[in-house]
């Protein structure tokens, strides 16, 4: 069938690469219907950058994220990566896989092993679909087994997408190699409701909260949620909590809403075995934001197995998660329209 005219100025339109420095060169995909679009770096890690969604008629830009080109390229806090292979930390960056000792190298100079090695690695644009109201990519990253510590080769699809639902991602991290590897995913947004998250309130699927030693890796113990603890009023807590949503395989949603603002932001996963079964909520230093993380595995799962993935050869873990807005009262964080 032939396109319209409009049709075909979106689909030149709806993905947009801009070049400049290659570590920073962004792919925004753009609903040309309501306005709302997300912005990636594929250069770096395939990070979302941001994500800007309509609720009933106002756009809200919803991710905390550097804008400084250094603070773009150093992505201390590790704002809208991809957490691959291993989410969260490895005790002592060290572990045993079928009778063999690996020793990770860290992260970053001065870091442990923490959050993989995936998240500055560059990723290739393998496919483009583009609607007048909805835009997909697919990006590609190839690791050859060349990390130190992880001598394992295998390939990561993302599919990132926008359509009338809100953002979309799907995963797809499949084993090269002829052994069995472990592995693990995730991703650290940091969320933002326009203003300071103190009055912000957090609803939680069902789960049992997994208990962390003082190295931030769990101590073997699931605790259950004090009375009330599906629905927390951050005030001035600290939190640094990581979630068991249950080997059921079911969607589950988290959402984050501040009354002012007049819209939630509904995070959305595939939880269960298999899947992305912990969530782990952050508060930002900054008091601006709010990390919810969906996770395949609780930190240190290389050691204690705590929800890890193990891939035959030829095998391959595939997760899905997403965003959308709801509300309708106009909000002091609404962006006038640039796209």
């Amino acid at each position: 069938m032939n396109k319209t005219r409009r049709e075909r100025v979106a689909s030149r339109q709806s993905l947009r690469v801009k070049r400049g420095q290659d570590l920073l060169r962004l792919v925004r995909l753009v609903n040309f219907k309501t306005g709302e679009y997300v912005t990636i770096l594929p250069g770096l890690g395939a990070r979302v950058h941001e994500i800007v969604l309509r609720a009933g008629k106002e756009r809200h830009s919803i991710l905390e994220s550097p804008h400084s080109r250094r603070g773009i390229i150093e992505n201390k806090g590790f704002g809208g990566a991809k957490l691959i292979p291993y989410p969260g930390r490895v005790k002592a960056g060290a572990y045993s896989f079928e009778d063999k000792s690996h020793v990770l190298r860290a992260s970053r100079p001065g870091q442990r092993a923490i959050h993989g090695f995936i998240h500055d690695r560059r990723f290739k644009i393998k496919k483009v679909t583009v609607k007048a109201s909805s835009a997909f990519v697919e990006l590609e990253h190839i690791h050859r087994g060349t990390a130190e510590g992880f001598p394992f080769a295998f390939s990561v699809r993302i599919l990132y997408g926008l359509n009338s639902s809100g953002f979309v991602c799907n995963t797809r991290i499949r084993n090269l190699g002829k052994r069995p590897m472990p592995v693990g995913d995730g991703w650290h947004p940091y969320f933002k409701t326009g203003g300071p998250i103190g009055r912000s309130v957090i609803s939680l699927p069902r789960h049992s909260v997994v208990e962390l030693s003082h190295e931030k890796v769990p101590t073997g113990k699931l605790l259950k949620p004090r009375r009330g603890g599906r629905v927390m009023r951050i005030g001035k807590r600290t939190i640094d909590s990581v979630l068991d949503l249950g080997g059921q395989r079911r969607r589950v949603i988290t959402t984050l809403s501040e009354p002012r603002s007049g819209f939630s932001i509904r995070l959305w996963q595939t939880a269960g075995v298999g899947g992305y079964r912990y969530l782990v909520v952050y508060t930002h230093p900054r008091r601006l934001s709010v990390a919810l993380e969906p996770w395949s595995c609780a930190p240190d799962a290389f050691n204690n197995g705590m929800g890890l993935v193990v891939l035959k050869a030829g095998k391959s873990f595939s997760g899905s998660y997403g965003v959308s807005l709801r509300g309708q009262k106009s909000a002091r964080q609404s962006v006038s329209k640039r796209t």
